[in-house]
């Protein structure tokens, strides 16, 4: 309960230094048409603003990025993965096919140690932690679930532990996200900032200077239709390890 507290207190120390970032804008290829005025944005001064517009993040050194291969995929729905750290924010970019689209879950080697941890969904990486979080709304019908409203990824943290997950942060707490929104060929996109100093000490690692992750999608169903970074069929025939992002704090 403390340690919650204490998390809590962080969160809202640094929201104070927040302004409202929603624009009206084309996002490059699609409109961010959510209204929601008190929604809080990055400060206006960051290298990237969390508001749907996507330009920012294009020449920004420092960025890292997955994507998809053209074939010879198990999953073709995520098409662009992008992460950038500075000093307060942890950015995220995703590109994806929003076809019965419901989560995404980015997972994170804590340790930068791929021997540890689980490698069940990279065979070069092992994973600690995890977040999830829904990018629309899961409408229960008569038939089952459908895909409803757009909504902002705003996930929980969860650590991995021996007899199963243990959630450390709930959702509300460290993320601010832009609405998810057309973008272009037919994609849809979404951005995200994680608030670095949050989210690592909950993890137990604020001191850490770098670590792995990578991020699923998940369908109606929580079936995968995407995952990156990825490789394909042949890579892994010939036996090369599928690796996640190695992300370098600033």
């Amino acid at each position: 309960m403390k340690k919650m507290m204490t998390l809590a207190a962080m969160f809202a120390a640094v929201m104070v230094s927040f302004t409202a970032c929603e624009k009206n804008g084309n996002n490059n290829g699609g409109g961010n048409n959510n209204d929601d005025s008190d929604d809080p944005g990055l400060e206006s001064n960051a290298a990237i603003q969390c508001d749907g517009e996507y330009s920012d993040w294009e020449g920004l050194e420092g960025v890292v990025t997955a994507t998809c291969p053209a074939d010879d995929v198990a999953y073709e729905q995520f098409k662009t993965f992008k992460v950038y750290a500075d000093e307060e924010f942890i950015h995220i970019f995703c590109e994806f096919d929003p076809e019965m689209t419901l989560v995404f879950v980015p997972y994170f080697d804590l340790d930068n140690d791929p021997s540890t941890g689980n490698n069940s969904k990279w065979s070069g990486a092992g994973y600690e932690g995890k977040a999830e979080g829904g990018v629309f709304e899961e409408v229960t019908t008569d038939d089952g679930p459908v895909q409803g409203a757009p909504q902002k990824w705003d996930p929980n943290f969860y650590l991995y532990t021996d007899s199963g997950t243990e959630k450390v942060l709930d959702a509300g707490m460290a993320v601010v996200s832009s609405l998810p929104a057309a973008y272009k060929n037919g994609n849809w996109a979404f951005e995200a900032a994680i608030l670095r100093e949050v989210v690592l000490e909950a993890y137990g690692i604020a001191e850490a200077t770098q670590f792995t992750m990578g991020m699923y999608q998940y369908d109606l169903n929580w079936s995968c239709i995407g995952q990156l970074p990825c490789i394909t069929y042949a890579q892994k025939d010939a036996g090369q390890l599928e690796p996640m992002l190695t992300i370098t704090l600033p």
